[in-house]
C-alpha cells in the first residue's frame, strides 16, 4: 500500500466535498490521469451522499477510508445506520423524499457507482449499518509516476512483511 487517508466525518453535506478534494488532491499527487481521478471523486462523493441521505445513523457520524496501491484505489463507506437490502432499493427515476423535506427524481447514485468501479459490494455492519466497499483501478500519466508508486508500494510491502515476522 502507498498511504491510508481515513476519516470520521458528521452526517454533513457540507463535509462531503472535504472527502472528495481529499481524494482528489492525494491522486494528483501520484499523477494519477485525470480521468481516473474524476471517476474516485465521483464514487467518494455518491457514497458519502448516499450514507447522508439514507443511513439515518444514531451516531449521525460515518467513516471513509481510501486505502491507495499502485494498481488501485480502495474506498470504503461505512455507516452506522438502519441498512438497506436489495429490495429497499427503489428503480431509477422513482420519486423519493429529498433532504428539505420535498420529493426529488433519483436512484441514478448505485448505477453511476457500478459503472465507474471495477468493482463495488456493500456489506451489513453488526450490529446495524452497512459498509460499501468500491475497488478504482488507476493508471498514471508517465512511466515515471507508474514506477514511483511501484516503489512505494513496494516499501510499504517489504515493511508490512518485517512488521508480521517480527
Amino acid at each position: 500500500m502507498i498511504f491510508r487517508l481515513s476519516l470520521d466525518l458528521p452526517e454533513d453535506i457540507d463535509l462531503v466535498r472535504t472527502a472528495r478534494l481529499l481524494s482528489r488532491t492525494l491522486l494528483a499527487d501520484l499523477v494519477v490521469i485525470k480521468s481516473d481521478i474524476d471517476d474516485v471523486e465521483t464514487i467518494v462523493d455518491e457514497l458519502c451522499t448516499n450514507v447522508i441521505r439514507h443511513a439515518h445513523s444514531l451516531s449521525t457520524h460515518f467513516s471513509v477510508l481510501l486505502e491507495y496501491y499502485k494498481a488501485c484505489v480502495v474506498i470504503t463507506v461505512t455507516d452506522e445506520g438502519q441498512g438497506f437490502g436489495a429490495v429497499d432499493v427503489r428503480p431509477i427515476g422513482a420519486s423519493r423524499p429529498d433532504m428539505e423535506g420535498g420529493q426529488r427524481i433519483g436512484g441514478f447514485g448505485l448505477p453511476l457507482i457500478k459503472g465507474l468501479s471495477d468493482r463495488l459490494d456493500f456489506t451489513t455492519t453488526d450490529p446495524h449499518g452497512t459498509t460499501a466497499r468500491a475497488v478504482k483501478s488507476l493508471h498514471y500519466e508517465t512511466l515515471v509516476a507508474a514506477h514511483k508508486a511501484s516503489e512505494l508500494d513496494a516499501k510499504d510491502s517489504v515493511l508490512a512483511t518485517v512488521s508480521a515476522g517480527s
